[in-house]
């Protein structure tokens, strides 16, 4: 049986790991201070230097790399076209009227955001430079281009948090197995879809849209590979924040884009 406590004393138990920890009220205020202290392994904004990161420089130049793709890369003037492709994405999903490649790859953009949230918002709060949520919310939309610069500036969360401490939405619904597996399914089906279309003709077309047709199709197939190059880090921290750590199996889940992470 397990032995009773001392009287007075409380228990937390952090997110991700079955281990407890029993303090005293004469024993509070050190643990509380151990605790914010290990929280941060990487130190404070004045000790951790994200220019001083070999990783951190990567992300930097993934994110020039997906800039000057758009810039100087992408076909230029296609604006009435990818109006019209955004317009039968929406309004016609999954009918065939869109190259299929293409089409499984721009909802994939929005798998991929959503991950990153199950991902980051557990290791949120305090970060000094940028707040979280914001380049999260706008990666929707903007992708890399939104969420770089805070994966570059953010500061690592390696240590087990407190369930206490997640905010509603992060504790209610991206904790969630629900949401992890309704990512994970939808993921699949995504794949599922652009493979079973899969055709010479379907390539060559998305080919063509990548080169001359659609500035959208470019920077987003580009944007998706930059999102999953990425997407390492995080997990590989999300992993050791749940005390899981396994780096053969973190780079063998970000090897399969989209699905692999969820």
């Amino acid at each position: 049986a397990r032995a009773a406590l001392p009287r007075g004393s409380v228990q937390t138990l952090f997110v991700g790991t079955p281990r407890w920890m029993t303090s005293t009220p004469n024993h509070r205020r050190s643990n509380a201070t151990a605790i914010r202290a290990s929280a941060d392994p990487a130190g404070s904004d004045a000790t951790y230097a994200p220019w001083q990161d070999p990783t951190r420089l990567g992300l930097v130049a993934l994110w020039l790399g997906l800039g000057s793709v758009a810039a100087l890369v992408a076909p230029k003037g296609t604006a009435d076209f990818d109006a019209g492709l955004v317009t039968t994405l929406v309004s016609a999903p999954f009918s065939g009227a869109v190259n299929p490649i293409f089409e499984a790859l721009f909802n994939s953009l929005g798998v991929v955001p959503a991950v990153y949230a199950a991902l980051l918002l557990p290791g949120a709060k305090d970060q000094p430079r940028i707040p979280t949520v914001p380049p999260l919310a706008a990666s929707f939309a903007l992708g890399f281009f939104a969420l770089g610069p805070y994966l570059i500036a953010r500061e690592p969360r390696t240590e087990p948090v407190a369930r206490s401490s997640l905010g509603w939405a992060t504790r209610t619904i991206f904790e969630s197995k629900v949401f992890a597996g309704f990512n994970a399914a939808f993921a699949a089906f995504l794949i599922t879809y652009a493979a079973a279309n899969f055709t010479s003709d379907a390539a060559e077309a998305f080919v063509a849209m990548w080169r001359d047709q659609s500035a959208l199709a470019c920077v987003s197939s580009c944007d998706l590979a930059v999102l999953s190059i990425a997407m390492y880090g995080a997990l590989a921290e999300d992993m050791r924040r749940r005390g899981c750590y396994d780096g053969a199996k973190a780079v063998a889940f970000c090897a399969v884009p989209v699905l692999g992470p969820c």
